[in-house]
């Protein structure tokens, strides 16, 4: 970990362990981000044991604050005695919180740890214990899926003071507190392990790590209509003495009045990656707050809230080297800042209580496939292979038209699409120029100087949803969720040949677009060509970091063998840099074998319920799928027999059926897919 991501993480934990007071002296919720409507909200009053000595003064103060505890008790709930208890022991509080509205509302407030437990040599390879089942002490069994977890105290807060004695706490008298091998368990024929008094738990914590913490808020199912605060705080802990193989733990009740303790659990470990931890934690995973424009009132602000995470806000509006040598920047807290109060993009937190967080950023995007109304019955479209800024700088795109749909239309119906369809065909397609058209950053065009195309759309249908999930590649650390729709547009007055055409900005600012006539097919090809290119870069790349680790190596040996003590002495900072560029080409050679998408490690779940929240509803995807389908149905009079001429043959000679199997040589006119081929349907009197 690099120190600058070490401090981040330690402001955080400052912030976060305020611990919350009623002297007035400062808010405890003052610069933390909480989920609506508490954002902004401030402590009115905070309550102690001397304000609620018994249970029955708790129920007053809670009717007295609005909260009915009549149904407390009833079925699954539990009473006002249990809650009483748990602020006897410091275990929860009672707050009333007003909120920026001057709502007064009763929160119940409880904070709890959840620790990435791992050895030195473990925690080095991202690999960290997972607790994959308990079992009670009466011998009933549960699936746990989680990571170590556990209830703090008020005492322990705030955090940063007691950092260390709570991950001590949380691993040698609780959960982890004897250690026995994985074959472990209650059976018809084994009883329950009894309690050693003589047992030392060989578990030793070395180090700890804070990682992030998060707020959520909800009701109580415990407590009918009490809010509850979860300050929610994940650590690393790095502890010698653990096994290297999978084991089992045993956790024992606390002692009762006769000094017996109980068994309480056996818990199952196992040694996992942390990729694959998070795919368990993230499953049943729900989305927790959603941020859209005017819910941040500068980037300062939202810098504040992705703080909370474990985001790399450090490396966000710097120089990056990206795939291929090809120098990047990362784009800055402003940028995303801006998206956001353009309706560009919306962020959602992800988890669940006993998970881990999950930010995404969720883009809308409209994906046009443009035809000509002279060449769309040879089934070719534009796509756009170039594109020339004003300072002259050129990059491949190999892509169809396509624009960021503003969040605050959603949700989105066909006069939207056609509305924003209309309006990117008007910002690509106005001015057109020959194919071989390039901007000159000394005499750059202006709209006055350019003559309109004449462009026109004569039709817009809507096609087809999908979604697309990424790490993104622009904002560091963060996950984006691509809701593309894509609409067939029919035009007029587009040329027969390849072109150009010049865009313009806003600010009057040119653009040139390379737009080239293509099949479906030829699309493939370029996208082939496009990971062949890629390919090779990798391979040239790996080539390139081997020779350079191998002439690092070659360096220091040299060194360690110059001879004399002062020869070492004076060539020490040449060999730590050497050291240094050594460890860096060494993790660029890993990360180029590690790369994992961000779909992979999530559950399948998880994935389905993301791309569910899409910004068109079922029944406007279900009448677009009937017009295409009831489009493509020949009309055939009674009496008339229909037949399907055979496909013709595309332009390399080769032949190809649709992709859902149909009648072969023949592409079914009803399977309700695009067909791969131009196929023909002819009617026979």
């Amino acid at each position: 970990m690099t120190p600058g991501k070490r401090d981040r993480r330690q402001a955080r934990l400052t912030q976060a362990s305020r611990r919350p007071n009623s002297t007035g002296t400062r808010d405890p919720l003052e610069g933390l981000s909480l989920p609506e409507p508490f954002n902004g909200a401030s402590v009115l009053k905070t309550f102690t044991l001397s304000d609620v000595p018994t249970a029955q003064a708790l129920t007053d103060v809670l009717e007295a604050w609005g909260v009915t505890t009549k149904d407390w008790g009833v079925g699954n709930t539990k009473e006002v005695s249990k809650y009483w208890k748990e602020i006897k022991e410091n275990e929860a509080g009672l707050e009333v919180w007003q909120t920026k509205a001057g709502k007064s509302v009763p929160v119940r407030v409880t904070h709890v740890l959840r620790a990435k437990v791992s050895s030195p040599d473990a925690y080095s390879r991202g690999i960290f214990l997972f607790n994959t089942w308990q079992q009670y002490g009466d011998g009933r069994k549960r699936v746990r899926n989680g990571l170590l977890s556990e209830k703090l105290t008020l005492d322990e807060m705030p955090l940063i003071m007691h950092l260390h004695e709570v991950c001590e706490r949380a691993v040698t008298e609780e959960e982890m507190q004897r250690v026995v091998d994985s074959s472990t368990r209650i059976g018809p024929q084994t009883p329950a392990p009894e309690y050693d008094p003589h047992y030392r738990c060989p578990l030793q914590v070395v180090a700890e790590e804070f990682v992030d913490h998060t707020v959520e808020i909800e009701v109580s199912k415990s407590y009918p209509g009490m809010m509850t605060v979860y300050h929610l705080y994940t650590v690393d802990i790095i502890c010698d003495g653990l096994p290297p193989v999978d084991f089992n733990t045993l956790e024992f009740e606390h002692p009762d009045k006769d000094g017996n303790r109980k068994l309480k659990y056996i818990h199952a470990w196992v040694w996992l990656e942390w990729s694959m931890i998070q795919r368990y934690l993230f499953d049943g995973s729900e989305m927790k707050e959603r941020k859209s424009k005017g819910s941040f009132e500068s980037s300062e602000e939202l810098e504040t809230w992705l703080s909370q995470f474990d985001v790399d806000l450090e490396s966000w509006g710097l120089p990056r080297v990206s795939f291929g040598g090809k120098r990047s920047v990362w784009k800055s807290v402003d940028k995303l800042w801006r998206e956001l109060e353009s309706s560009q993009t919306q962020l959602e937190r992800w988890g669940r209580t006993d998970g881990v967080p999950l930010l995404m950023r969720v883009v809308h995007v409209l994906q046009l496939k443009v035809t000509s109304d002279n060449v769309s019955k040879n089934q070719k479209f534009l796509f756009q292979v170039w594109n020339q800024a004003a300072n002259g700088q050129i990059r491949d795109v190999n892509r169809t038209m396509a624009k960021k749909l503003c969040t605050a239309d959603l949700p989105f119906d066909a006069a939207k699409f056609e509305e924003a369809a209309r309006q990117v065909v008007k910002e690509n397609l106005s001015y057109l120029a020959d194919v071989h058209a390039r901007l000159d950053s000394k005499d750059l065009p202006t709209e006055t100087s350019s003559e309109q195309s004449g462009v026109k759309v004569l039709k817009v249908e809507f096609s087809d949803h999908r979604f697309d999930l990424e790490d993104s590649p622009s904002f560091k650390d963060i996950s984006t969720m691509y809701h593309l729709y894509t609409v067939d547009v029919v035009c007029k007055g587009l040329p027969n040949a390849d072109f150009a055409s010049i865009a313009f900005d806003a600010s009057g600012t040119p653009s040139a677009i390379g737009w080239k006539w293509v099949t479906w097919q030829e699309t493939l090809d370029i996208l082939h060509q496009r990971a062949q290119l890629l390919e090779r870069r990798e391979a040239m790349l790996s080539e390139r970091v081997r020779e350079a680790s191998e002439a690092c190596r070659e360096c220091l040996d040299e060194l360690k063998q110059s001879g004399s003590s002062q020869d070492l002495a004076k060539a020490g900072r040449v060999t730590q840099q050497l050291q240094d560029l050594l460890g860096l080409l060494t993790s660029t050679s890993e990360s180029t074998t590690e790369v994992q998408t961000i779909s992979a490690k999530l559950p399948p779940s998880m994935v389905a319920n993301l791309a569910d929240r899409k910004g068109v509803s079922d029944d406007f995807l279900d009448g677009a799928l009937l017009a295409r389908q009831t489009a493509r149905q020949p009309n055939v009079e009674e009496g008339d027999e229909p037949y399907f001429a055979a496909p013709r043959e595309v332009e390399n000679g080769g032949r190809l059926d649709c992709n859902r199997r149909c009648q072969p040589g023949f592409c079914n006119i009803f399977c309700g897919t695009t067909p791969m081929v131009d196929t023909t349907v002819e009617v026979r009197k």
